[in-house]
């Protein structure tokens, strides 16, 4: 700016002056006069190609997109062989999912550019938002074939790759791109954690254990990236018990090795890439009580994010009790479309959505956006506020600066950055609810919001946060919408008509070993029944590994498991509902009951049998159950639990008088506007009265201490 203001001063302002001003002024956050010197720049040279992509760049930024697409289309007219603005034209058509188009822009660029590799990568990008897979990883093996160590299409063709279930193959990309020299410090991490992820999709702990040892030299690091390191799927008992006092152990000492960690250490920037890639979601499928765990993993957040995000870590004040405004509630997480972590949230939304005593903010933190991100944004002031570890300060201080009262966190642990989220303080009260059914751990966050039916006496020893039982289920939940009756299935995958279908359509990783034997005990009392589960969304070979762990206990009752029980390929959501519709009854997973699940079952009148557990996740049924005043389903122990399913198969009045039932009283379980009501009650207490305190870092010091010691 300084050199285009002295040829300004001596009027030399020729085209290209002008146009690297206007490049400056860009570069600097000055739109308008950017685009001013564009102008001018063009109006002395109409033929200026350069300037006019410029221009169209700076209307994106300007928040003009269609007056962008208008001028890159007209400078192609006139300039055909203009690869950039072919190459602009198709990043902006892919930003606005206008895949298709996207594609033929990319490929008039690769025309004339036929060795460029951005625009190979990105048109691989819109191919697969298509879900055209093949063509998409064509498209980084091309870009590869130009540049092998282009970073973009190595990682993009082992995403790829994982999306695909070849997660060997997967694993090599993963390699080749930590091999690159010159990785930023968060390039290294996402290609340890694709290394770490592939390795236990493809059953192989040890070895994602020895990745993270030899990922760095630096203990703490190490040690971080061992608590990525968690089987999906576990072979025995005694394996869930090594490894979950394996995690305890290293987390213990990481928290110790981190005390008065600041942003000058040498290893503080790759741990604080490895907090933004890293969730510990595999460990609450142990079915342990998570909550001490979960607090020393939030003071380990809490001593790495500190020192850059310490101004969002500050107590901010309650509302005046005098202040009559509405009372503003903001709902915040990374899957803010259609997705069963957050939009069953709506539900609690709609007491007090249109209600002038309230403003709804609602904050998308993923790149993403669809259908169910519309149906938020509908509710009041919508913000999509994609969420990176390279500078999340913007979009963190937008939240701020919204003055929130309540934000309510719709599926803490699902995400990296939810788990970053929930140590920061974004609003003066902050409160979780079932989309992840486990304690944050964090003191941050409040208020855990649940459903008295899921939350016997005795359930807040569970919680770090103060646990609000909201009535019945604690849902407002919506009809599930049936595609088709489910006849269409019989022969789509080969299912027996003759025999009656139970079904047990839950995620792999719900399985434990020591629940195995009673699909099998099952399938001893009633050879007839077929039992059907659903397969890994990742490797196939996980749900492999699973029938190969019940088989076994099929063999001890003399039965061949194929007779018995298979596992299908993973289900679009038509075809997930339509095999309750032609299923005999469910039988719910034990410790980690169906959820949503077990909601579409009853919608279809499919009778649901259940053994409630001690946590909440594995109580969801049961409080539907207690709605439905269905206790012949409810299981008091697993004996009780087969009994339940045989009686079901052998006793026909019995079947016919549940399945009745629950055709008379399901109503009861969708729309319950008094869970709505409650929710809006629940707001009113917690914004004006004083937050619960929840566990300090300092306090975990000691937990860490015993663990190590134990160690």
């Amino acid at each position: 700016m300084r050199s285009y203001e002295a040829a300004q001063s001596q009027g030399f302002l020729t085209p290209y002056v002008l146009f690297n001003g206007g490049n400056a002024c860009r570069a600097l956050g000055n739109t308008d006069e950017g685009l001013r010197l564009y102008n001018e720049a063009i109006a002395l040279f109409p033929g200026f190609g350069e300037a006019r992509q410029n221009r169209a760049l700076a209307l994106i930024d300007a928040g003009d997109p269609q007056a962008a697409e208008r001028e890159l289309r007209l400078l192609l007219r006139d300039q055909p062989n203009f690869s950039q603005a072919a190459f602009s034209l198709g990043n902006l058509l892919r930003d606005h999912k206008r895949d298709p188009e996207a594609i033929e822009a990319f490929r008039l660029c690769l025309e004339h550019a036929p060795a460029y590799p951005d625009a190979w990568n990105n048109m691989g990008l819109a191919y697969a938002n298509l879900k055209q897979m093949e063509p998409a990883m064509a498209s980084y093996r091309q870009a590869l074939s130009i540049a092998a160590n282009f970073k973009p299409s190595r990682q993009n063709l082992a995403q790829a790759l994982i999306q695909e279930k070849r997660h060997s193959d997967a694993l090599e990309q993963f390699k080749l791109f930590g091999s690159i020299d010159g990785l930023t410090s968060f390039e290294q991490v996402v290609g340890l954690q694709g290394e770490i992820a592939c390795l236990t999709e493809l059953d192989r702990y040890d070895d994602g254990l020895a990745a993270a040892d030899q990922c760095h030299t630096d203990r703490r690091v190490q040690l971080m990236a061992r608590l990525h390191v968690l089987p999906v799927l576990y072979g025995t008992n005694e394996q869930v018990a090594s490894v979950r006092k394996r995690w305890a152990d290293d987390c213990a000492e990481l928290y110790g090795l981190l005390e008065g960690i600041t942003q000058e250490d040498s290893a503080w920037e790759t741990l604080y890439a490895h907090a933004w890639s890293l969730t510990n979601f595999y460990l609450a499928y142990q079915m342990e009580d998570d909550r001490p765990l979960q607090e020393l993993y939030a003071g380990i957040l809490d001593r790495i994010l500190r020192p850059r995000l310490g101004a969002f870590m500050q107590p901010l004040p309650q509302r005046n009790p005098s202040d009559s405004s509405p009372l503003r509630v903001g709902v915040i997480s990374p899957h803010l479309i259609n997705h069963n972590g957050s939009i069953w949230a709506l539900g609690w939304l709609e007491g007090i959505a249109g209600n002038p005593g309230y403003e709804i903010f609602t904050y998308n933190t993923s790149d993403g956006e669809d259908s169910g991100s519309g149906r938020f944004a509908a509710l009041g002031t919508y913000r999509h506020l994609p969420l990176r570890a390279e500078n999340p300060e913007p979009m963190l201080q937008q939240i701020l600066n919204d003055k929130l009262d309540l934000l309510i966190f719709t599926d803490i642990g699902m995400h990296p950055s939810s788990k970053v989220t929930s140590v920061l303080q974004l609003a003066p009260v902050q409160g979780q609810g079932w989309g992840h059914p486990i304690s944050s751990g964090s003191r941050t966050i409040h208020y855990y919001l649940s459903g008295e039916g899921m939350e016997p006496k005795g359930n807040e020893a569970h919680y770090s946060e103060t646990l609000y039982r909201l009535p019945k289920t604690g849902l407002n939940y919506e009809i599930p919408a049936a595609i088709h009756d489910g006849q269409l299935l019989y022969d789509k995958y080969e299912l027996p008509r003759d025999r009656p279908i139970l079904n047990s359509l839950q995620s792999t990783f719900k399985y434990l070993p020591r629940n195995d034997w009673t699909f099998a005990e099952i399938a001893a009392r009633h050879p007839e029944a077929f039992i059907v589960l659903v397969g890994h969304m990742g490797s196939g070979g996980i749900a492999e590994r699973l029938l190969e762990r019940m088989r076994p206990h099929f063999k001890q009752r003399g039965l061949e498991i194929e007779n018995h029980l298979r596992i299908l390929p993973r289900l679009d959501y038509g075809d997930f509902m339509g095999l309750f519709a032609i299923s005999h009854h469910t039988i719910d997973t034990i410790d980690w009951n169906g959820g949503n699940s077990s909601m579409q079952s009853f919608s279809l009148d499919c009778p649901v049998v259940t053994l409630p557990t001690a946590f909440m996740r594995g109580r969801h049924t049961v409080a539907m159950l207690e709605v439905l005043e269905l206790p012949e389903l409810i299981a008091s122990d697993a004996d009780d639990y087969i009994a339940i399913s045989c009686k079901l198969l052998d006793d026909p009045a019995f079947y016919q008088a549940m399945k009745e039932a629950i055709q008379e009283r399901k109503q009861r379980l969708f729309l319950d506007k008094s869970v709505a009501e409650a929710f809006q009650t629940a707001v009113e207490t917690i914004c004006r009265q004083t937050p619960s305190v929840g566990q300090q870092p300092s306090e975990i010091l000691p937990l860490a201490q015993q663990a190590n010691e134990a160690a």
